[in-house]
């Protein structure tokens, strides 16, 4: 074992390194996600559709649902279900409006925390806002930029939504998952982005 003066500058380099080595790695985790955001951030619109199947104690089978996802940058998000029965689901900013057997509701999304954990995740993520996404989620990234997926685990204290992973390619987003307590979650599998 070394000590003395040499032995002593030898350990602080070499904690001095595995700093540095830790820093290096942590940055290089950071930078496919700040990509990513970039990415998103360029692309202001976009339409995709998507099925969606819900899984939740009880059913013998998952309900299935198909339709349009619509974003336009900052705040404007739309969800219209085809299929089994026509909704829409539009948001601008806090303002929610829900069309559903021939009514209209106009709501406020905060009233509704469920839906806003997943309508906060979806809309900060395609607007590219990783500053509100750290503020709002606990963000797990894996993979690269080519194939990524994020885990978001909401910061707010009493969500009922555990966690939402988000999963894709490059800027495009192939698949949503929302996981809720009890075992229920919800997979939306996305298209290619057509045109608005």
């Amino acid at each position: 074992m070394t000590s003395g003066p040499i032995g002593k500058c030898a350990r602080a380099a070499s904690a001095a390194l595995l700093l540095v080595l830790g820093t290096g790695a942590a940055q290089a985790a950071a930078a496919p996600f700040t990509q990513l955001m970039a990415l998103l951030a360029a692309r202001r619109s976009g339409t995709v559709t998507f099925v969606a199947r819900t899984y939740a104690a009880g059913l013998t089978r998952p309900l299935v649902s198909s339709g349009m996802l619509r974003f336009r940058a900052p705040d404007h998000l739309e969800q219209r279900t085809l299929k089994p029965a026509p909704s829409e689901l539009i948001l601008n900013g806090e303002h929610m409006t829900v069309r559903r057997d021939g009514e209209t509701h106009q709501l406020n999304l905060r009233a509704y925390p469920d839906i806003a954990v997943y309508v906060d995740a979806l809309r900060e993520t395609l607007g590219g806002h990783g500053r509100a996404l750290r503020r709002l989620f606990a963000i797990g990234w894996h993979g690269t930029l080519a194939h990524w997926q994020l885990t978001l685990r909401p910061i707010q204290a009493g969500a009922r939504v555990r966690q939402i992973r988000l999963a894709g390619a490059g800027a495009n987003i192939q698949r949503i998952e929302i996981l809720a307590p009890r075992g229920a979650r919800t997979v939306l599998r996305l298209s290619r982005p057509c045109a608005p």
